[in-house]
């Protein structure tokens, strides 16, 4: 199979056939397309089936595409993110892991907050504690319970593991009343999607060799960002069966440690484990010479800039405060925007090439009114999340099938009883007199709804929605979002051969169903964290004071959290494609009303 436009590094890589490979790819080098390539390679040449494993769906929808859906592809490969693959396993396998029905998602933070405030409650000494908090305390409390039962599953502990450390006795307890509300309602959190499946093949190994012996070769993305949980799914899913592994990553965009990620799984644990290759692919193919200089300034790299002919701009502006430095990227925006044209760039420069960055959401507050005062498009990038509804219809209608398809979940019985205020959803004589009259023909319609008839299901509240007695604005937003809705479920249809009602609201959960194709229009407003695999022809990185950006939590913590800094703002550089502004404000107005003076970040010294 020929391979076009691919370097001499590139071409070695997708050429590889068994054993274990570590890949370690620097931003730009054009990782995905080798594995992709790689995966296309194989999938021509091989009888076995490939796993391909990334972190978001923006990723695995990418790599769909670039597979093309021949008949090879569709048959002998599987694309998709840990909890997604997870999930198709669970949904076969439930049954093994003492459930009687499938088990639904509980995706929202809000439903872990809940779920950690009913297991407070239900124990007198932790409910004696809570109430004698001050408010601002009882969500510490619940925060830190909540870090604690997310470790527990991300370190993979053992009931074992956790009575040793008397430490946090009180989180243990709550840990387990946490657990047993999760199964009362028949349903699992995020962790518990990829914890269950590693308890399933190391408990049966069985299981686990129908699956062993599905897979011939293993492909996975990104694997800087693995943490112990996944690793250690990874290694009971291969168990001695699967040495044909090959993870791809860049150990210096390793940045959510606080998620339990470290890139030791990739560059210790799996060359220990699988006696693996290393491989460099130490080239850039995405940014500007300027943009790879300052990149390997900041990191201390040599990456070689393979696009000479593109020079870019980089830039770094100390503004007097945040309003000078609002006031700088709205005139560059302007005098970018006006220009039409630059020979680093191909095409006309538009508002949809462009997008900010910083650390965290509070520093876009100045930028994002004067966009709004200067009329200029942008929107927000949103994570890797599923549809969540703010419309008190759809919102009724979302609890009203969550409760059909599984009569278990009491957590949002209650949240839909509390929403109508009524003590008991089936009696429509409440409802009827509730603040949401309409609320009981949403639960008839709800009532018939099949997968196979959930087209007429739409149409039907469509109709109902229409001729309800709502506000304009509130009416419009409530459609917009049914629409919304429509479009995940004709998505799910289309990649999914035999759909259920069931897989469809785990597959909204997931994220699996948004239309990641469609593109919001305007500059495109991000952390960097969201950002994370994405890229734009002009990138304003704000807010690079320190303390902000080192966040100032991690320059009191120090060591690896700091280093994740770094590998943040590394990140944020190789987001820019051609140029790259970056910019600090000397003083800050902070909260109660007084300006701070402010330093520049400590990482961008090296440019002063």
């Amino acid at each position: 199979m020929t391979q076009i436009n691919l370097s001499p590094n590139q071409q070695n890589i997708v050429g590889l056939n068994e054993g274990a490979f570590l890949v370690l790819a620097s931003a730009g080098s054009g990782k995905t397309r080798v594995l992709t390539e790689r995966i296309k390679r194989l999938s021509e040449t091989i009888d076995g089936n490939i796993l391909a494993i990334t972190f978001t769906n923006k990723a695995a929808n990418e790599i769909r595409e670039r597979l093309g859906s021949s008949e090879k592809i569709k048959k002998n490969v599987f694309v998709g993110t840990f909890h997604s693959f997870c999930q198709s396993i669970l949904e076969l396998r439930f049954k093994l892991l003492g459930y009687n029905r499938m088990p639904h998602i509980f995706e929202d933070d809000s439903d872990r907050i809940e779920l950690i405030k009913q297991a407070i409650k239900s124990v007198p000494y932790f409910e004696t504690i809570y109430n004698d908090l001050e408010p601002k305390k009882k969500n510490e409390y619940t925060f830190n319970a909540l870090q604690f039962i997310a470790t527990v599953k991300r370190e993979v502990l053992t009931p074992e593991e956790l009575a040793e450390n008397s430490e946090n006795d009180e989180y243990k307890y709550l840990f387990e009343t946490y657990q047993d509300i999760l199964k009362s309602n028949n349903a699992i959190d995020f962790d518990d999607i990829i914890r269950l499946v590693y308890e399933l093949f190391t408990n049966n190994e069985s299981v686990a060799n129908l699956y062993r012996k599905a897979y011939t070769f293993v492909c996975i993305d990104e694997c800087q960002d693995l943490n112990k949980l996944q690793y250690y799914f990874l290694k009971s899913f291969c168990g001695t069966v699967i040495r044909n592994v090959m993870m791809v990553g860049d150990p210096n965009q390793s940045i959510f440690g606080f998620n339990g990620s470290a890139s030791s799984y990739m560059q210790e644990d799996f060359v220990a484990d699988f006696n693996a290759q290393e491989i460099t692919l130490n080239e850039n193919y995405r940014c500007s010479k300027s943009v790879i200089e300052a990149s390997n300034i900041l990191m201390g790299l040599k990456v070689e800039p393979l696009n000479y002919v593109i020079n870019g701009i980089f830039e770094i502006y100390p503004a007097q405060s945040e309003f000078d430095e609002t006031e700088f990227v709205l005139n560059k925006v302007s005098e970018l925007i006006n220009l039409k044209y630059h020979q680093d760039i191909e095409g006309e420069i538009i508002y949809d090439k462009i997008s900010i960055l910083a650390r965290n959401k509070f520093v876009f507050k100045q930028i994002e009114q004067s966009l709004i005062n200067s009329d200029i498009p942008f929107f927000y990038k949103s994570g890797n999340t599923g549809i969540k509804f703010s419309s008190p219809s759809m919102k009724i209608f979302d609890l009203f099938l969550r409760v059909k398809i599984n009569p278990l979940d009491k957590l949002h019985q209650k949240r839909l009883e509390d929403l109508l205020k009524v003590n008991d959803i089936y009696n429509s004589s409440e409802i009827n007199t509730s603040k949401f009259p309409f609320a009981s023909h949403i639960m008839e319609i709800v009532n018939e709804a099949t997968i196979d008839s959930f087209h007429l299901i739409i149409e039907a509240l469509r109709s109902l929605f229409e001729t309800t007695d709502l506000e304009d604005d509130e009416k419009k937003m409530t459609i917009d979002e049914l629409n919304e809705f429509s479009n995940q479920l004709i998505q799910y249809k289309k990649q999914n051969i035999k759909p259920t009602l069931e897989g469809f609201k785990s597959a909204i959960a997931l994220g699996l169903t948004n239309n990641l194709s469609s593109k919001e229009k305007g500059i495109c407003l991000s952390t960097v964290h969201t950002m994370k695999g994405q890229e734009s022809d002009i990138v304003f990185l704000i807010g690079m004071d320190d303390g902000t950006f080192p966040d100032f939590r991690a320059v009191n913590k120090g060591d690896e959290e700091l280093q994740q800094e770094k590998n943040n703002i590394y990140v944020a550089f190789t987001r820019a494609r051609r140029f790259l502004y970056v910019s600090y404000p000397k003083k800050r107005l902070m909260p109660w009303g007084d300006y701070k003076s402010r330093t520049i970040s400590r990482f961008l010294k090296p440019f002063l």
